[in-house]
């Protein structure tokens, strides 16, 4: 894990510098400003982009973490005492300058700061105290993650790893200068996972899949095989198996130079082979956590081991950290009576993790359900078209690389399951490509998207004809809205819509409907004021999608800006005839003094304006500062909604975009 704490002072350009740093893949960022006040730390996060705020620990003013949906709080050591939110916050770490002092804390938390390892960069005269035969002996006892503060330069990562630190923090040696900040922390070595699995000449599945995630994923990826396979991505042919010695023999070679948090097991001989492999991992390494997806039958229809041995297999599975069973391999471990409840049952009494995978179940949402001994997640994605060799080795080994990055394990699952489906999007064949996982928000500007087309029934003309001859006209923004739809109607006409503005080159959003914006895999999703709240949502949907928010007042565009949305919908403008609860119209005047208001308190959102807008009042509306309109009656009702679309365009680009709002 490696962290990155800003500096004490204000430097200039420091939000593009911590946006940036985002951009290339870091985690997490302390947010340490001592003595700053409330309003200059509020003005700190809102200029950070919203996709990037959940990965922000705040050191002070606390309540801002969960008024803008940051990842949590971190607390001095004698400020953790007399601490009494742990329930409330999601994430606590604690500053310590001793093992006695972890030892003493009175909750357990994320993971502990330990400081200086080295001479302070950033503090002179603040030296040192730990030799590292210390530090290796006491970091082996303790099982809250540790992570190694003070003086660490690119040259010492290393060496932290080789201690036994769970991770590093950087301050001075990441700002010292600022111009390289960016530079080096790309330039530091990934923390590493390693996989044990057979080889595929593919390289579809297997250790050689694994790396391919393992790296895409922004770790480094080690590699150590059980088997030599033969095979491709559509015929399985057969295994050479190496002994529990050969695959250990390897393991030992690496281990002299690498401390890997997780190790993934896939493809394994036996249950004997995976006891003596699991016993030598959790001797040699006695913190390592163990992934084990458990390969009982190829995707080509080659049969392995059938579950023999079965009355070891509890002995093997409390050491076991996450199995990663579809159906079938949990009826052949567990028998036919397989059910969520007995499921946690058995998770209780052996303190382990299951992800019941749901791919190859039916219905249209493919749902994986964490079971943990003390509550059941469930994660959907839409089902693809295609099939993909190797998804069972992909998606755990995107959960272990997300897991040694530091996300919490139903935080893993979900985002290992958001890599498998774009892994299985990535072409129509049977072999994935693995594109670098990129943490940032939509390329799209929009900004400079003037129109969007809101959907609305019209007798005669159907919806996927109306996004048709909207889209020939140039919109480029449609929103799908179809209140009076069933789901299966819903997502009838998305699939068309989609089609349509995938051929335009134009974004599909899904109105209020998060679930139908997953099963479609839209662009994003438009929420109204009593919808699910956007921070969830993208939680649900992923940080590459879009979310809107519907907003009346400026206290609403505040709620949004701190939920993390990507745009607003401002209104209504006046009456409008597609809203059955209309809220209170806001007119020329109420546009102004609202973007007025977002200009005086440094928010930075495009706003839309949407209701009952006509052709005459399109300049108008713009002169306020808003970015762009919404439109759905005024097209939608034209003669020609071809023509139309093309003459609203023309005054929109005559007009101008406003970026300003």
């Amino acid at each position: 894990m490696l962290i990155i704490i800003t500096p004490p002072y204000s430097l200039p350009d420091e939000g593009r510098i911590v946006n940036r740093l985002f951009e290339n893949g870091l985690h997490l960022l302390h947010l340490r400003k001592p003595g700053a006040n409330r309003n200059t730390l509020e003005r700190y996060i809102r200029d950070i982009r919203p996709c990037f705020r959940e990965r922000i620990v705040l050191h002070n003013h606390f309540e801002l973490a969960e008024e803008y949906g940051l990842r949590g709080i971190h607390l001095k050591y004698n400020e953790a005492g007399a601490f009494t939110g742990r329930e409330r916050f999601g994430h606590v770490s604690v500053s310590c300058h001793s093992f006695e002092e972890i030892d003493t804390l009175p909750f357990e938390p994320n993971y502990v700061f330990l400081s200086p390892i080295f001479d302070s960069i950033s503090k002179p005269g603040y030296l040192s105290a730990f030799s590292p035969e210390f530090l290796k002996e006491n970091l082996q006892k303790r099982q809250i993650p540790v992570i190694a503060l003070g003086g660490i330069t690119g040259e010492k990562v290393a060496e932290c790893r080789q201690l036994g630190f769970r991770g590093i923090a950087l301050l001075g040696y990441a700002w010292e200068e600022p111009s390289e900040t960016v530079a080096r922390f790309t330039g530091i070595l990934p923390d590493e996972v390693l996989s044990i699995a057979g080889f595929d000449q593919s390289s579809g599945a297997g250790v050689t899949a694994d790396i391919k995630t393992f790296e895409s994923c922004r770790v480094y990826g080690l590699g150590t095989s059980s088997a030599i396979t033969f095979q491709n991505q559509n015929t399985y042919l057969g295994t050479k198996w190496l002994t529990p010695g050969e695959i250990i023999q390897q393991c030992d070679v690496l281990f002299r130079e690498f401390n890997p948090a997780y190790v993934k097991i896939g493809l394994i001989e036996s249950f004997n082979t995976l006891e003596e492999v699991v016993k030598y991992l959790r001797t040699t390494l006695p913190k390592v956590r163990i992934i084990w997806d458990p390969i009982l039958k190829a995707s080509a229809g080659f049969q392995f081991h059938n579950g023999e041995n079965l009355g070891q297999l509890q002995d093997i599975l409390q050491e076991i950290y996450l199995i990663t069973p579809n159906t079938d391999e949990l009826k052949i471990l567990f028998g036919n009576h397989t059910d969520t409840a007995n499921l946690q049952a058995l998770a209780r009494t052996l303190h382990l993790n299951i992800l019941w995978k749901g791919g190859h179940n039916d219905g249209a949402l493919a749902t994986d359900r964490l079971i943990t001994p003390d509550r059941v997640y469930s994660f959907s994605v839409a089902r693809a078209k295609h099939g993909k060799h190797g998804t069972g080795c992909v998606l755990s080994s995107a959960i272990a690389s997300y897991l040694t990055l530091g996300y919490p394990l139903p935080d893993a699952c979900r985002l290992g399951q958001h890599y498998v489906a774009r892994f299985i999007r990535s072409n129509d064949t049977n072999l994935g490509i693995h594109n670098r996982v990129e943490s940032t928000a939509p390329e799209v500007d929009l900004y400079h998207i003037p129109l969007q087309y809101i959907t609305d029934y019209k007798e005669g003309v159907s919806i996927p004809e109306q996004v048709e001859a909207v889209c020939k006209g140039g919109c480029r923004w449609v929103q799908l809205r179809m209140k009076e739809a069933d789901r299966e109607e819903f997502i009838r006409t998305g699939q068309a819509v989609k089609e349509i503005c995938r051929r335009y080159g134009a974004l599909f959003l899904v109105n209020d409907n998060v679930d139908i914006a997953l099963e479609l895999d839209a662009d994003g999703v438009h929420l109204g004021k009593e919808d699910m709240n956007p921070l969830e949502a993208r939680r649900i949907l992923g940080y590459s999608k879009i979310i809107g928010g519907t907003c009346n007042t400026f206290e609403d565009v505040v709620a949004r800006f701190r939920q993390q949305v990507d745009y607003i919908g401002l209104g209504p403008f006046t009456y409008t005839t597609t809203k059955k609860r209309l809220s209170p119209v806001l007119g020329l005047e109420g546009y102004r003094r609202i973007i007025d208001a977002c200009r005086e308190e440094g928010i930075y959102l495009p706003v839309h304006a949407i209701g009952g807008i006509r052709e005459d009042d399109i300049q108008p509306i713009l002169n306020t500062g808003v970015t762009g309109i919404a439109l759905s009656s005024l097209l939608k009702n034209s003669e020609d909604i071809t023509a139309k679309t093309k003459e609203i365009m023309r005054k929109l680009n005559t007009g101008g975009v406003r970026g300003d709002s």
